[in-house]
């Protein structure tokens, strides 16, 4: 129940914010519990009470489906072992930037972004090391004096000035003998680089893993995914696709979902079968596995979804 309340939590949050919102409550497993967007803003969300409940192998599938959306990957929730979160503190598990709803409303809402970071030892503040430098010279204060006044090394303060990160109360110290700003945010949106996913491609067995083979014949660019209401992220004609292939009986379910997901995102969406389903959702285009057999090429493959999408 905690985490149903905070996921309407979110979504109210984000709604608030401008964001076009849906959630996942009803799909497991899932890597992530709400998409939303606004603008060209994607934003992932996983949403769990305690952080410290996230897998790894959650946290790595989320980084990659993110990549491929170009989207953020964020967690959010309210504990972690016997402590709350604090508001203002961007914390990370797995490699994935974790704040709690105060923190998610400040910068969605308000647009003020998380300044401060919690790592092993306490809290920390990235630099303006530019701006430090500048400063200190403007103002005349040598490398020596700066260390004095601080407390520390030479090395330290030239450090400083090359953008090593630093404690909150040293960052305080330095604004205040320069007479600025010098701390500065977190770019949550920008928190995962690409060279931190790291991505192992499920597995498929079955008329899945046929599906999936004959989509890479074609020339798709085909990436499994586990942990999601849609089962491979096609890119096709330099366009991506939300795929279903799962051949389940709530195939109609399913695809309600991931119709969803692709109106947010504002990509397209297909479901590949193996025989004809009653369903029928606007978003998404249902292919039959024997159709596939005439396709040739990934344009191909993108105009029998335009075509089937305009017969809907």
């Amino acid at each position: 129940m905690q985490q149903i309340a905070i996921v309407e939590a979110v979504v109210k949050i984000l709604k608030k914010a401008g964001f076009v919102v849906t959630d996942l409550v009803e799909t497991k497993p899932r890597c992530f519990d709400i998409v939303a967007r606004r603008g060209d803003v994607i934003l992932l969300l996983k949403v769990l009470y305690n952080i410290d409940s996230l897998k790894p192998e959650m946290a790595e599938e989320m980084k990659v489906i993110a990549k491929l959306l170009k989207a953020s990957p964020i967690v959010v929730g309210e504990k972690f072992k016997f402590d709350f979160l604090e508001r203002g503190v961007v914390y990370n598990r797995h490699g994935l930037p974790v704040i709690n709803t105060a923190t998610l409303y400040d910068f969605v809402v308000e647009g003020i972004a998380p300044m401060v970071y919690s790592a092993p030892g306490g809290y920390y503040v990235k630099l303006d090391s530019e701006k430090i430098k500048e400063m200190r010279e403007k103002l005349g204060i040598s490398l020596g004096e700066m260390a004095k006044l601080l407390g520390v090394s030479r090395r330290t303060v030239k450090k400083y000035e090359e953008g090593i990160d630093t404690t909150v109360e040293t960052a305080l110290k330095i604004e205040e003998i320069l007479g600025t700003y010098v701390i500065k945010a977190i770019d949550i949106l920008n928190f995962v680089s690409d060279e931190d996913v790291e991505g192992k491609e499920p597995k498929f067995s079955g008329e899945e893993a046929k599906i999936i083979e004959q989509l890479r014949v074609i020339g798709i660019k085909v990436y499994p995914i586990k942990h999601a209401p849609f089962d491979v992220v096609s890119k096709a004609d330099d366009e991506n696709i939300l795929t279903g292939v799962r051949q389940v009986r709530e195939i109609d379910r399913r695809a309600s979902i991931l119709g969803r997901i692709s109106e947010v995102l504002e990509t397209k969406a297909a479901y590949i079968v193996e025989k004809k389903v009653k369903a029928e959702v606007d978003s998404v285009v249902f292919v039959m596995k024997d159709e596939l057999e005439c396709v040739s090429s990934p344009k191909d493959f993108v105009s029998l979804i335009q075509e089937k999408a305009c017969k809907n």
